[in-house]
């Protein structure tokens, strides 16, 4: 994985957070969408600048058509997969990529959005800049035509929608599929045959009392690294227990009124402190960088590491079949399951696009099993609307059935969210800090929440 902390859904460099992992079949049925309006027509054409289409058409599948997607180089090959899908679907629409060096992407895009040689499909970086500056399409039309919003989980769609400037509901710009990494629980197979480990802990509280377990036996229950401030994995994950995927969603997003300042974030820092508290994690864990950690859990220093699928591609090479992992266990028993995850298959429509329609289906090709297999070909658990009712999480199966599992588990629940350091990069400098005070005892969990509070609104006054 090339960077410590993974991105938002508002892409960096690179476009999208590069998350390798296990391929796993996905594959489900979908029904036949009927056409919407006129065969043949196209919302786009002869309308260079129209941000706002309203008569839309589905049944553009035998109109020919040629449609450039705008990609990174580092996801050329994911895209062309996908392009050379679609087109075996719909051989009359022809898919060309015009690919840009990963550190140009971000610069070029919005000039050829503004541009007559527009790309018709793009993933921005910047997407409230693409909505202000009106480069790109509202696709609440094609939302409402191919029933989207029925088939994709909605916190998948959130980082695609826009109201009053601000991400997370509104207006939907950037749609597609569902497909990124899994950020759960790791475990070593053979330190959970020695805890007597049998089954996925079911809630936060059997989680701990393993870990427990696992120390009593002289194990250390978790491995990680916090030089790096990595332990802002799991802590991400206890936030997103307690407060609920949307409200930390809505925190990222910077929704109005959102706050980070509540009992039940004090109660997810509460409960990382009493495992620091308690030894499960090992006593020099502030000078282990993410490297190190690496290392330690391959070398079977420890039975959990709280981290995401992107890590497989570097365990594999020494720690193949010894390894697996679940989803974070719910606060409580039956309770919803939620996770941090970045959608690979969300794109938008340029606004200057005369093959709107054309593109519009290509967008919801995103959503069928065929896309889904092109993904976690490529390394991504993806899913479509019949892994609604997912397999419940077990301990079998191959480390791809678990990470397929583990990530439609969070999307049945709408429990897909980002990262807390990804508000504001001054508030990823300030956890960074606060979780190394908070591991040496320096600070306390309600002190530690409303530092991270203060850091989180002055960024915003700041913007």
């Amino acid at each position: 994985m090339p960077e410590q902390h993974p991105t938002s859904p508002a892409r960096t460099v690179g476009r999208r957070l590069r998350a390798p992992l296990a391929a796993v079949a996905a594959a489900a049925a979908l029904s036949t969408l009927a056409a919407c309006s006129a065969p043949g027509s196209d919302s786009g054409s002869g309308a260079a600048a129209n941000t706002t289409p309203t008569a839309v058409s589905t049944a553009v599948g035998n109109t020919p058509a040629t449609l450039t997607l705008f990609s990174a180089a580092g996801l050329e090959t994911y895209e062309q997969g996908l392009a050379d899908a679609f087109m075996a679907k719909y051989p009359k629409i022809k898919v060309k990529l015009r690919v840009e060096a990963d550190n140009n992407y971000n610069t070029v895009l919005p000039r050829l959005l503004a541009s007559d040689s527009t790309p018709d499909i793009v993933a921005p970086n910047d997407l409230l800049g693409g909505v202000k500056d009106n480069l790109l399409t509202n696709l609440d039309a094609y939302d409402k035509a191919y029933g989207w919003s029925d088939k994709v989980p909605a916190s998948a769609l959130a980082p695609g929608r826009v109201l009053s400037g601000v991400i997370g509901g509104g207006q939907l710009y950037q749609a597609g599929g569902s497909a990124g990494p899994l950020v759960g629980v790791f475990y070593n197979k053979e330190l959970a045959a020695k805890v007597g480990m049998t089954k996925v802990p079911a809630s936060v509280s059997e989680l701990e009392a393993v870990m427990a377990k696992a120390k009593k036996s002289g194990i250390t229950p978790i491995v990680a690294s916090n030089q790096d401030g990595l332990i802002g994995h799991l802590y991400n994950l206890l936030l997103g227990d307690y407060m609920g995927a949307d409200k930390l969603s809505d925190i990222v997003y910077h929704q109005t009124g959102a706050t980070l300042d509540t009992p039940a974030a004090v109660q997810a820092t509460e409960t990382l402190q009493k495992w620091i508290k308690a030894g499960y994690f090992a006593s020099d864990v502030n000078s282990v960088n993410q490297e190190a950690s690496y290392g330690q859990f391959t070398g079977g220093k420890g039975l959990f590491f709280f981290q995401g699928s992107w890590i497989t591609q570097t365990i594999d090479k020494t720690f193949k079949g010894r390894y697996g992992v679940f989803p974070m266990p719910p606060a409580e028993k039956n309770g919803p399951y939620a996770g941090m995850t970045s959608n690979t298959l969300a794109f938008s429509i340029a606004a200057r696009s005369q093959h709107k329609d054309a593109a519009g289906l290509f967008l919801n090709f995103l959503t069928t099993p065929e896309a889904a297999k092109v993904a976690v070909k490529n390394g991504y658990a993806a899913l479509t609307s019949g892994t609604a009712s997912p397999a419940k999480p077990s301990l079998s199966g191959t480390l791809t059935e678990q990470i397929q599992t583990g990530y439609a588990a969070i999307a049945a629940d709408n429990g897909f969210d980002s990262w807390l350091q990804n508000s504001a990069p001054a508030v990823g400098t300030k956890l960074t800090q606060q979780l190394q005070l908070l591991v040496s005892g320096k600070v306390e969990p309600a002190a530690m929440v409303k530092t991270l509070q203060t850091t989180y609104a002055d960024a915003l006054k700041s913007s």
